[in-house]
């Protein structure tokens, strides 16, 4: 009998495998095709109509074949955050490329000079937030001999949070070093703001005046003739929990010409099961629901985003009362923002997959879930297990290869990543 292994040269079920009865090892990451391409769609209908562009984050999946889908369905470009991230981003042709992660290796500078010289249907934008930042940059880049000058952001950032600048006059001095460098021109402004948390009405106002500030300083920064005439400008926020406030104000912002707002979402178009998770034993609101109803995409900005990612997995010990084991480690799924969650079980016996109501994940090794079992539940070894995973970003980089599955869990395809 064949057996389908998840890793080594010959790993990945043939298409026609049903994940869920088949001879596969387990576990098993399968990304559901209908609602894949459920919300590929939903986030080009809301692009178009909030007239932005999008450029998701290559990081999530870093698949050439899911990232060579997202610009099918519309995407501007992909951003991502290390240099080996981008040359795969350069070899497989994608035509804009934002670097969202202060690049300051001179050495990689350099690189990115010499990758970029004879490509002119390629764009890479760099972030900076440090006048030492923009030199290191610069001397990279003009080690290269490149003739161009390079795009670059200057990046606001959130008091004790990551990089960017604190203040706008921080980001006017950094403006100030680019205007010095002719290797560089100043194409715009960056930020991230998905680590502010939104879990109340006051959250959510302490994020929509974080974007303001961007947007203020962008204006500035353009009234004081600091932005390259030689480029569009560029106004740029990421995280997959607030595009839609990233649309409306930073849409809303007036320059002297017109600018382009670029979304950077990264898992829009895989989702997870927050919604559906206990409170996070760690408080951690980063990727929890939001105090209203959002984010929602479609044309209307009515459309919920489906979770796509789904991690199966066996029940291989049920040593006591109320507990149980199952192969579902932290080699397999994502845990730093939630453990998976159980929302449905197939039967050691046989037959289609049903509710799963009362089963939690409450610890994870490197190989094992621990479960709480609620009394009288039916749960058994053998039994496989279907779980929802939270923050895809931190799913696809434990697999070399993924099931793409139709509505059946039958193979359709195999996915690759190149971690």
């Amino acid at each position: 009998m064949e057996f389908a292994f998840r890793s080594g040269p010959d790993a990945g079920s043939p298409p026609g495998t049903c994940v869920l009865t088949g001879a596969v090892e387990y576990p098993q990451l399968v990304l559901k095709q209908a609602e894949f391409e459920h919300n590929l769609a939903a986030m080009r209908e809301f692009c178009a109509a909030k007239g932005v562009a999008l450029a998701p984050h290559a990081k999530t999946s870093m698949s050439p074949a899911i990232i060579n889908r997202q610009l099918a369905a519309g995407a501007w470009g992909m951003t991502v955050a290390s240099v080996g991230q981008l040359r795969v981003c350069l070899e497989i042709g994608v035509p804009v490329m934002i670097l969202a992660n202060e690049l300051v290796n001179p050495a990689a500078g350099r690189w990115l000079g010499e990758a970029m010289a004879g490509r002119p249907a390629q764009r890479v934008y760099c972030v900076v937030d440090s006048a030492a930042g923009v030199e290191r940059l610069a001397d990279g880049w003009q080690a290269s001999g490149n003739p161009a000058a390079l795009p670059v952001l200057v990046e606001l950032g959130i008091s004790g949070g990551r990089c960017g600048c604190r203040t706008a006059a921080e980001a006017e001095s950094v403006a100030r070093a680019v205007a010095g460098r002719p290797e560089l021109c100043l194409a715009g402004v960056e930020a991230f703001e998905g680590i502010l948390p939104g879990g109340s009405a006051e959250e959510l106002h302490a994020v929509d005046e974080f974007l303001r500030r961007l947007g203020d300083v962008a204006v500035r920064l353009d009234r004081l003739g600091l932005l390259s005439q030689e480029t569009e400008p560029v106004l740029t926020a990421g995280g997959s929990l607030y595009f839609d406030r990233v649309a409306e104000l930073l849409s809303a912002v007036r320059l002297s010409r017109p600018h382009r707002v670029v979304l950077r979402s990264g898992c829009y178009a895989f989702h997870d099961h927050a919604k559906h998770a206990p409170p996070s034993r760690t408080g951690r609101p980063r990727h929890s629901t939001r105090a209203d109803t959002g984010p929602l995409a479609g044309a209307e900005g009515t459309t919920e985003l489906r979770p796509a990612l789904e991690a199966w997995c066996e029940v291989v010990s049920v040593p006591e009362p109320g507990q149980a084991i199952a192969a579902l480690g932290r080699r397999d799924a994502p845990y730093d923002a939630g453990y998976p969650v159980v929302f449905a079980r197939r039967p050691a016996a046989g037959g289609p997959a049903e509710p799963c109501a009362g089963v939690s994940v409450t610890a994870m090794n490197d190989q094992h879930a621990y479960l709480s079992v609620p009394a009288g539940s039916p749960l058994a070894v053998g039994d496989l297990l279907g779980c929802g995973i939270i923050h895809p970003c931190t799913a696809f980089d434990k697999w070399r290869r993924i099931a793409l599955v139709d509505e059946n869990y039958r193979v359709l395809d195999t996915i690759e990543t190149c971690f």
